[in-house]
């Protein structure tokens, strides 16, 4: 099946590096339940997946718009607007999106010592269809919480929250026990703008100074406090950044190697590689092969 080449218009997600996934294995606060991968997926057109060893982890997948489906324990399922199923960990399964009326989804890979539990809680009689909920924005607004601390995965600390809302996250698929309550924004700051403008320009190659200026504030002072808010410099992070980009290319897309790297800035398709392996803790030629079987 054809791949649109630039994923979906839109998309945010974040798959986290094999070390600090291993870090979080074993971290008191988030090993009996944790995130390896999270995303949003917009009118994602083409969206196939199969896994016929199944996930390592349990996977989430919540559809809000247009239609899709899934194959789990040899029987097809359909999935409609304000549906929701799971996957079990190690389960051969199979799915996609409608090819007239693509789905928008909300998804994420959890796993931890009692993850299996929120599948007893979700689902008492081990029962694979979806489950139907009621659509509420603070369920979305929670997913973008975690999903936005996710992303600042070189703070410990932003795991560990992110990690702490899981639960309640995973809870609200439960419509006996959801009850809604106003989440907080987080207001714009200086730091938030230059993650933003990092962002938009991932093809490119940026300077602290140019940060900086954005930011309104002197290279060295814009440094220290980056570094205080994100503990990572910020050329560090924008090369997180970029990264993840990668992952989400080598992923969704049939792109070679070299052209991954174009599409993120790096004229070396080797120096690229190496910059991922030192952040995945993989090649990117391995990173494909696991993530598609």
């Amino acid at each position: 099946m054809l791949k649109k080449k630039e994923g979906f218009a839109g998309q945010r997600s974040c798959v986290l590096p094999a070390e600090l996934t291993k870090q979080i294995a074993v971290h008191p606060l988030c090993e009996n339940l944790y995130i390896t991968d999270i995303g949003y997926y917009p009118k994602a057109v083409f969206h196939d997946r199969e896994r016929r060893k199944g996930s390592p982890q349990h996977i989430l997948i919540y559809c809000i718009k247009g239609e899709g489906w899934y194959y789990l324990n040899d029987r097809k399922h359909t999935v409609k607007p304000n549906q929701a199923f799971i996957l079990p960990a190690d389960a051969a399964h199979r799915y996609g999106t409608d090819v007239q009326n693509p789905w928008t989804i909300y998804w994420l890979h959890f796993t931890g010592s009692r993850a299996h539990h929120f599948l007893q809680f979700l689902q008492p009689d081990a029962d694979s269809s979806p489950i139907t909920v009621s659509p509420q924005p603070e369920r979305f607004q929670l997913f973008d919480d975690i999903l936005s601390h996710v992303e600042m995965s070189f703070n410990m600390d932003n795991i560990v929250y992110a990690n702490s809302s899981l639960a309640r996250f995973l809870a609200t698929f439960n419509n006996a026990v959801y009850n809604p309550s106003r989440i907080t924004q987080v207001e714009d700051d200086p730091i938030s703008r230059t993650i933003t403008f990092m962002r938009e320009n991932l093809s490119r190659t940026l300077s602290l100074e140019e940060l900086a200026e954005i930011a309104g504030m002197s290279a060295s002072h814009y440094s220290a406090v980056f570094r205080a808010k994100v503990q990572s410099a910020p050329i560090n992070f924008f090369t997180f950044l970029k990264i993840q980009e990668a992952c989400r290319l080598l992923e969704n897309t049939r792109l070679r190697i070299k052209e991954v790297a174009y599409q993120i800035g790096y004229s070396d398709p080797y120096h690229f590689s190496r910059v991922f392996a030192n952040v995945m803790g993989v090649s990117p030629r391995d990173f494909r092969k696991l993530r598609k079987v």
